[in-house]
């Protein structure tokens, strides 16, 4: 359950810096 708690806001971190990242490069 530990594990999961850091993996999880990393996995959401990467997610969104990605669809960020994306969003940047459409403008």
């Amino acid at each position: 359950m530990r594990i999961m708690a850091i993996k999880l806001p990393k996995f959401l971190a990467k997610i969104v810096r990605i669809f960020k990242g994306n969003k940047k490069s459409d403008t």
